[in-house]
């Protein structure tokens, strides 16, 4: 890839504080950087057993239930999972319920247990890695690209570590999730064309996997594909 993955972040310095702003192709989302040692954290369960103990996933819960086979794998495979939380779900469907609500004659209004379940597959099939992948996996000049768990969707994960206090690399930590837009036909686009969504909790480890958690103001589907697939009758 010709523009590598840090010249599409631009950094500001305003005192102490770092602030990340997103170019065009990049969800809105927040500056706040994680530290990756102290969001390490060992969880005596399976990957599904997170969800349901720790709370604020019963969308995500929900999707999964309604999807064959996706509970199976987070309770028995091993595989890396970007948690959606319930915020991210409310924003995907209040931009569908825009587009039905003001469209004439209006539409019925959708909700996680009404919309098609076939697109649901593709999208949350989308993320979950087959695979362990902590934050350093993707420590790498343009991010790690990895198969999602069905039809060879190719994701990626770019790790991050800016400089701080006068030591490179010795500064804030940040994991990346992007969706490539990768085409049917297996070409990538540049990246200008995907849409990335910051973590913000990483390297939480499971029975059999790890968890990043993404951002409570990260899209479900990334984008506006969430709307395209699901505004159907």
């Amino acid at each position: 890839m010709v523009l590598s993955f840090f010249r599409k972040i631009c950094f500001v310095m305003l005192g102490a504080a770092v602030i990340l702003t997103a170019l065009p192709g990049c969800e809105k989302h927040s500056s706040q950087y994680y530290d990756y040692d102290e969001q390490l954290s060992l969880f005596d369960g399976t990957t599904y057993d997170y969800l349901v103990q720790k709370g604020g996933y019963d969308s995500l819960l929900l999707v999964i239930d309604r999807v064959t086979g996706l509970k199976e794998v987070l309770q028995n495979d091993e595989v890396t999972l970007f948690a959606v939380q319930n915020s991210s779900f409310d924003l995907a469907l209040e931009a569908l319920n825009l587009v039905r609500r003001t469209s004439n004659p209006v539409r019925t209004l959708h909700n996680l247990s009404t919309i098609d379940s076939a697109n649901l597959d593709t999208l949350t099939s989308r993320y979950i890695l087959t695979g362990l992948y902590d934050a350093e996996s993707a420590n790498l000049k343009d991010g790690a690209y990895i198969p999602s768990l069905k039809y060879g969707y190719v994701m990626n994960m770019k790790y991050e570590r800016v400089n701080a206090s006068g030591y490179q690399n010795g500064g804030p930590q940040r994991l990346y999730f992007g969706d490539t837009k990768i085409s049917k036909d297996g070409i990538i686009p540049p990246f200008s064309y995907w849409i990335v969504s910051p973590t913000q909790i990483v390297n939480v480890k499971t029975k059999n996997g790890y968890i990043h958690i993404l951002a409570s103001g990260h899209d479900f589907g990334f984008g506006d594909e969430f709307v395209k697939r699901m505004n159907n009758p």
